[in-house]
């Protein structure tokens, strides 16, 4: 009696193999999956920690409490900015010693931007920003700052002039006076400026420089 041959299949052709590509696919692409998002979580990481933090800005500026009495000490102005200062320079008279410290760069500051603190015996009393970056819809001119009138309210300079370009603000003897500078889009020769003094929040004062 002959033997029946059966004829096997080629091995492409049986489901089993085809299942077994398929698993293969699904696993390979899981595995790059995972690899594609570990090399971008690792390059943002990377982008991250390239990023520097500038505590020279004008919010820990504001942060500085001035008083002749109980004003931010030096120690605790150098740990708000996060480093020493780029220069000082001292007197002394009368048993009070009066510091002047500079922090230079300010973030978002021209070049040659700072930031002064003055120190009565270790007491904030006094704190100056300059060279703050601010752009204006259109330049201020001379009559603009003529129109300047003594009692108005730094909310309505701010309203027609926008933000200075930087502050100056004292506290001696629980009396506080504030200036502001205005330095970018004015209408002038070059260097032309002008700032404004207030007493108790209202203009009190007022001076220009080269303006047309």
């Amino acid at each position: 009696m002959s033997k029946v041959q059966t004829k096997k299949k080629p091995f492409f052709k049986k489901i089993g193999f085809w299942i077994l590509i398929v698993i293969l696919i699904i696993i390979g692409a899981s595995i790059g999956g995972k690899g594609g998002n570990s090399a971008k979580n690792s390059s943002n990481n990377s982008i991250s920690s390239s990023k520097s933090s500038n505590l020279l800005s004008l919010a820990n500026f504001d942060k500085i409490n001035l008083s002749s009495t109980n004003g931010d000490s030096k120690a605790n102005v150098r740990k708000l900015f996060g480093k020493k200062e780029s220069s000082t320079s001292s007197s002394t008279i009368e048993n009070i010693k009066t510091e002047l410290l500079t922090w230079s760069n300010v973030d978002n500051g021209d070049i040659g931007s700072n930031i002064t603190i003055n120190f009565d015996n270790d007491h904030a009393v006094s704190k100056s920003i300059s060279g703050l970056k601010v752009k204006r819809e259109k330049k201020i001119s001379l009559s603009d700052f003529e129109a300047i009138q003594n009692g108005q309210t730094k909310d309505e300079i701010k309203k027609k002039f926008g933000n200075p370009n930087g502050y100056t603000i004292t506290n001696i003897s629980g009396h506080t006076s504030e200036m502001w500078d205005y330095t970018s889009d004015i209408k002038g020769e070059l260097g032309a400026n002008f700032n404004i003094s207030f007493t108790n929040d209202q203009v009190s004062g007022k001076a220009q420089y080269e303006m047309k």
